[in-house]
């Protein structure tokens, strides 16, 4: 039986062979663009660089699921390579675990990257108390 190409299968011999992988981060379908373009095998979608980009602010659980979703549905429409998406803590309960995955493999990711986190989120790249104001 033959395998069908899904984004999954072609992010899996990358995966399975044994050496590192340089995978510069993509926040929108034009910087994932130019990672292709400059020969990048794969990439990863960056929940901070996202957030930075939508909203102005950093990853501190501000954005929600659905615009991950989007703004990851694009990315991967606009690229053949790999994707794989940063999926935060799954956004909830092991339920939203669950439909966090669905969701994202829809969208077109080869894979998801879930952080094993307490609630509330906590980011490394900034402080850990931070005020969402204008």
């Amino acid at each position: 039986m033959h395998q069908r190409d899904t984004p999954a299968n072609r992010l899996r011999p990358l995966l399975a062979e044994e050496q590192l992988r340089l995978m510069p981060c993509c926040f929108d379908a034009l910087s994932a663009r130019m990672i292709e373009e400059a020969g990048f095998p794969l990439t990863f979608m960056s929940g901070f660089a996202v957030s930075a980009a939508r909203l102005a602010v950093p990853d501190t659980g501000l954005i929600s699921v659905s615009e991950m979703v989007d703004q990851g549905r694009n990315i991967c429409q606009a690229i053949d390579i790999p994707v794989i998406g940063d999926g935060d803590t799954g956004y909830g309960n092991p339920a939203n675990v669950r439909r966090t995955l669905e969701q994202y493999a829809t969208a077109g990711f080869a894979g998801i990257m879930i952080e094993d986190q307490v609630a509330p989120k906590r980011c490394g790249h900034t402080a850990e108390l931070l005020t969402y104001a204008h």
